[in-house]
């Protein structure tokens, strides 16, 4: 598993176009994580779980370039703590996106 960390949230900010804000400025103490699943064997499936401590906020897959295949699966599991893909014939890579609590 390969976790990542890509996006540290910060102040969410209104738009001068939107007008002056009428709240206070909200702050995000969360950080986003991408995590990497294994690539799985042709027609298998791969699986990315988010660590603990952190939960799932969304995911996909990779497929090598120019595979021509059908991605018969694309969704988290059903514990909702992970990213689950599985292609019809081919390897595919699941990701999972995470935020830490």
């Amino acid at each position: 598993m390969s976790v990542r960390k890509i996006l540290p949230l910060g102040a969410l900010l209104t738009a001068a176009a939107l007008g002056p804000a009428t709240a206070s400025p909200a702050f995000a103490a969360e950080t986003a994580l991408v995590v990497e699943g294994p690539v799985s064997a042709p027609g298998g499936w791969s699986q990315a779980s988010c660590p603990s401590g952190s939960h799932l906020t969304g995911g996909g897959y990779q497929l090598p370039s120019g595979t021509p295949d059908t991605v018969v699966h694309n969704a988290p599991s059903p514990d909702g703590r992970s990213w689950l893909v599985r292609a019809d014939r081919a390897r595919i890579k699941a990701f999972a996106v995470c935020e830490t609590e």
